[in-house]
């Protein structure tokens, strides 16, 4: 049967009465995790519907970005778009197929050898983080950072609306906090899991017992959406740093005939900015091949790419020329 407005508002106030169960709640941290580009009512409709899904964008995006139709037959995740009654389908990368026009979706996984230059691109980003010992202390140290310079923006709304919950007990300090070690909390098992570790070692379901007193579908919401969208600002940045470390080797693998980079003639350096706001510049080239280096990675080897790949990251928008420095 086809989805409807009313079949989803109320697949979504029932999934909602779910996530109050602990061990569901992290389940569902888990899986925002990997769809931390999602608005929260969104990941909870997509939770309930496509729970194993690595990777959600609408079809046109998928075409359009990566050149990859929706195979026939394949069902999306309808959600409610705006304020009015209009759906719009999300697909998995598994909905989708590769064509000759495909390019490569940037899908990224922590290896150990990332885990520092993680904790770089953390600190560029935060300032120095509290306890840095180890990956797993980096990414919770980062967590609570980030909440600290976040934590106001819902407050005032969550406290509007805390009548009719179990938060409507609590005086303004207990209020916040609730909210801070719940954020805290769940941000901190997001970054941890879409990292490749293990939470449990670092959280335990009591750790969780303050969801119970967000049991309004709006409490939960403010809860939700102020979870995802700082998570998001992290894994942005760790996405950000992955992709960049682990360019090099995966275009040499994938393009093993581009001349070695000595082959190839010095240019006039010229820049390009990455999607995210990363910098590259050209350094070299040749009549089949274009060399470039990471602005903010002097110390990696200049990496090769053919012309064509090129082209086709200009033309579909993935680099863009850089605006020319205005002189001193």
């Amino acid at each position: 049967m086809a989805a409807t407005y009313d079949s989803l508002r109320a697949l979504s106030r029932q999934t909602m009465k779910k996530l109050l169960d602990v061990q569901e709640w992290r389940k569902f941290l888990a899986f925002a995790s990997r769809s931390f580009k999602l608005p929260f009512p969104a990941q909870v409709l997509a939770y309930a519907q496509r729970p194993d899904a690595a990777a959600l964008m609408k079809s046109s995006d998928w075409e359009a970005v990566y050149g990859r139709p929706v195979k026939k037959g394949c069902h999306g995740v309808p959600v409610p778009e705006g304020r009015g009654k209009k759906l719009v389908y999300y697909y998995d990368i598994a909905d989708t197929r590769e064509t000759d026009e495909s390019r490569p979706v940037p899908l990224w996984h922590v290896r150990p050898e990332n885990q520092k230059g993680i904790g770089k691109a953390l600190e560029s980003y935060l300032g120095k983080l509290e306890d840095a010992s180890g990956f797993a202390e980096t990414l919770l140290a980062a967590a609570r950072k980030t909440v600290a310079c976040t934590l106001d923006d819902r407050l005032d709304d969550l406290a509007a609306h805390s009548p009719g919950s179990l938060l409507e007990e609590l005086d303004s300090d207990n209020l916040l906090a609730a909210y801070r070690t719940m954020i805290e909390n769940s941000v901190g098992y997001m970054l941890l899991s879409r990292c490749g570790l293990d939470p449990s070692p670092h959280f335990i379901d009591e750790d969780f017992y303050g969801l119970l007193d967000f049991n309004t579908p709006s409490t939960l919401t403010i809860l939700g959406s102020a979870v995802t969208e700082t998570a998001a600002m992290c894994l942005s940045v760790i996405a950000k740093a992955v992709r960049r470390m682990q360019a090099a080797p995966a275009e040499a693998e994938r393009a093993p005939a581009v001349p070695k980079p000595a082959l190839l003639q010095p240019v006039p350096e010229k820049r390009y900015t990455l999607q995210g706001g990363w910098e590259l510049a050209v350094v070299g080239s040749d009549a089949e091949s274009i060399l470039y280096s990471f602005i903010d990675l002097p110390e990696q080897e200049p990496v090769p790419v053919s012309r064509k790949d090129f082209d086709q990251w200009l033309a579909a928008g993935f680099i863009q020329p850089a605006p020319a420095a205005i002189p001193a």
